[in-house]
């Protein structure tokens, strides 16, 4: 069949009770409306978004429409972003690491004078390709573009030993090019983690708390 063909319950201009037929579509369509903006709701520094269904640790789980507004900070640059449970927050610095982007909304004082969509939902949970991060004179922690990557390399002189901190839900290979007598330590923010030896990969599994090694260093 041609991709032209629709396969959606069509609206004829002289069909009696349209509203019928389009909430029905709008219904079907719900999945992709998870996390959007509740525009009927939203006002001042207000942000309302609808819930729906989504897929925590293999687990069909729903997200409620929220209840309580999100408020927004005013005067900058918020953003909103859904944890891998589906708990939603906002921030003014940027993206966390491992978070789900939703949208960036510039405030004015009282108001939201633009905001948007950040929502990727076809981009693949880890991306087939690379990632590069220097690490030297300070930990890192990976943004939700690197922590999406496959495979992670770490570049820098080290000035003593350092953290790469990585998602609670996270998985990878990384290839320690740092160099320095210190160590290069994968971990997540509140647990323990992994060296990876100097010019070595390693493939490396955050299990919810701890990174892990699932391979020795090669």
């Amino acid at each position: 069949m041609a991709s032209s063909t629709t396969h959606l319950d069509l609206i004829a201009q002289s069909q009696s009770s349209k509203e019928v037929t389009a909430n029905a579509l709008f219904d079907a369509g719900s999945p992709a409306t998870l996390f959007g903006r509740r525009g009927s709701l939203c006002s001042g520094l207000s942000w309302f978004y609808y819930g729906g269904v989504m897929m925590v640790d293999g687990v069909l789980t729903a997200i409620a429409n929220n209840a309580a507004a999100l408020v927004l900070s005013p005067s900058t640059t918020n953003y909103i972003e859904a944890t891998r449970t589906g708990v939603v927050s906002r921030n003014t610095v940027g993206f966390t690491g491992g978070s789900i982007p939703l949208y960036t909304a510039v405030t004015g004082t009282a108001t939201v004078t633009s905001y948007t969509d950040q929502r990727a939902w076809v981009a693949p949970a880890y991306l087939p390709g690379r990632a590069s991060v220097a690490v030297t004179a300070a930990d890192v922690t990976l943004t939700a573009a690197d922590a999406r990557c496959r495979y992670l390399t770490t570049t820098g002189v080290l000035t003593g030993n350092r953290s790469v901190i990585v998602p609670d839900s996270w998985e990878g290979i990384v290839y320690c090019s740092n160099s320095g007598g210190f160590a290069t330590t994968v971990k997540t923010a509140a647990g323990s983690g992994v060296v990876v030896a100097q010019g070595k990969r390693a493939l490396l599994l955050a299990d919810g708390t701890n990174v892990v090694r699932v391979s020795p260093d090669t």
